[in-house]
């Protein structure tokens, strides 16, 4: 049995502190942990633990995937069907958003940013359905930029449309113009205007 250096209370074997007066009882070693210094002939084991941080923050600052190349692609959004309820201040388009790879690489993983702006300025919803998602990319009049992901495979010299509908819940007479733009830039890639 051990008792404590400071008070002389008997200790249990695996104790850190000790019940009667609180005090640190020193070193404990843990087999396993001494095992692996010992093979490892460490003295401490904090020149691995170093090395272990550097690897993370390089990591870290290691650039992910390129961003994509909208260089060779050819962007149009055009309109297939449309449904206006005046009445209900309820204006639908679809819109097919077609892609034509003119480059020498086949593209996917393309992200792009859906913007919609209305003229004159009011209390305006607009509403965008891409691939069975309804999502708000205008509230109050106030835009909400959408960004999407288009994942589909485009061989070069080939053209893949994309569906997208936007309904429009704005008193008329109003002028709304969506955008295609590359993400996260200003570049417009396609638009249409919707005037009601």
């Amino acid at each position: 049995m051990t008792f404590c250096r400071y008070c002389g209370a008997p200790l249990a074997p695996d104790s850190l502190f000790c019940s009667k007066c609180g005090k640190r009882l020193g070193h404990v070693e843990n087999p396993r942990v001494e095992n692996l210094v010992r093979k490892l002939r460490l003295r401490t084991p904090y020149p691995y633990a170093a090395l272990l941080i550097v690897f993370a923050v390089a990591w870290m600052w290691t650039p992910g995937e390129p961003p994509a190349d909208y260089s060779a692609l050819k962007w149009s959004l055009n309109s297939d069907r449309k449904l206006d309820l005046p009445a209900e201040n309820l204006f639908q388009e679809g819109f097919s958003l077609i892609l034509e790879n003119t480059g020498s690489h086949a593209v996917k993983d393309i992200p792009v940013e859906v913007y919609a702006f209305i003229e004159p300025t009011q209390p305006a919803e607009i509403v965008a359905n891409f691939v069975g998602q309804r999502l708000l990319i205008m509230e109050k009049g106030k835009p909400l930029p959408l960004t999407v992901v288009l994942t589909d495979e485009v061989r070069p010299g080939a053209k893949r449309s994309f569906s997208l509908e936007g309904s429009i819940m704005a008193a008329s007479p109003f002028k709304v113009t969506y955008e295609i733009r590359e993400e996260g830039s200003e570049k417009v890639l396609a638009n249409y205007v919707v005037q009601r």
